[in-house]
């Protein structure tokens, strides 16, 4: 089954940054009704958890529990009898989580989409690349907003504990991404910093009026002046007459000179 550009995008955001989901397997006395997993970013999905007693265990349904998964705090409906163990298993995301990624995901879309001519579904897999790479640079600065509260600690015991070289090697690491996606960017001309090519109109100060775009001709070309009239509504430029490809363009001969109503040739 073919992937849309959102679980493209996100696939190929998750491919390079190798946040792939991790397994883990915590058990503990249950006291209380409140616990902390100890691991953050679980994937809800794949959470088993279940009660002991004996040696016999009993899977949790859910609406027995509340699971803050982006914190790994569990939190029971009841509260168990003594002499009761809690299981939880299930994977977790060392760095994003699926929504999270899917949300910068969308935001890279929405950047290129503008830029790009034809929809996401029928665009090339270059195309679809650059916009993964694009949602990449969003989770790795995402990142940095979240490791810049990191900070160097020194005890006057002499311990260095260096708390901001996680945030160095994120920004050493964004900087890197951020030359790659340029460089397809730019090869394939989409994206913030794509380049258009415009025509400016001018306005006559005589006239307060439009100054008349006409068409660009080769030299040697003595044929009339053609008009060009844009519709300003839509954009487009649009040739009052069109007329078939000339064939006596050039002519060995020195240039005439002339003058007509709007231009001396």
């Amino acid at each position: 089954m073919a992937l849309t550009p959102l679980e493209h995008t996100v696939q190929l955001a998750r491919n390079y940054l190798r946040d792939f989901p991790k397994f883990f397997q915590v058990s503990f006395d249950a006291v209380g009704r409140t616990f902390e997993v100890g691991q953050p970013n679980i994937d809800p999905t794949t959470v088993w958890i279940a009660t002991t007693v004996g040696g016999s265990a009993t899977p949790l349904t859910s609406s027995a529990y509340t699971l803050d998964h982006r914190n790994g705090v569990l939190r029971l409906t009841n509260t168990p009898a003594a002499n009761t163990q809690l299981l939880v298993e299930g994977y977790y995301y060392e760095w994003i989580l699926p929504e999270d990624l899917q949300y910068y995901a969308q935001h890279s879309i929405n950047y290129h989409l503008p830029t790009i001519r034809t929809p996401l579904e029928n665009a090339t897999p270059a195309v679809l690349n650059v916009v993964g790479l694009g949602a990449l640079l969003e989770a790795l600065q995402a990142l940095m907003t979240e490791y810049a509260r990191d900070i160097d600690v020194m005890t006057s015991e002499s311990v260095h504990i260096p708390g901001s070289q996680r945030f160095r090697m994120l920004q050493s690491l964004c900087q890197h991404w951020e030359v790659e996606y340029r460089k397809h960017a730019n090869n394939l001309n989409i994206g913030p910093e794509r380049i258009e090519q415009l025509s400016l109109r001018r306005m006559s100060r005589t006239t307060n009026r439009l100054v008349p775009l006409y068409k660009s001709k080769e030299i040697g070309d003595y044929g009339p002046i053609e008009r060009i009239f844009a519709e300003e509504s839509e954009g487009h430029i649009l040739i009052e007459t069109e007329e078939d490809l000339r064939t006596d363009v050039f002519i060995d001969m020195d240039p005439e000179t002339g003058v007509t109503s709007n231009a001396f040739y």
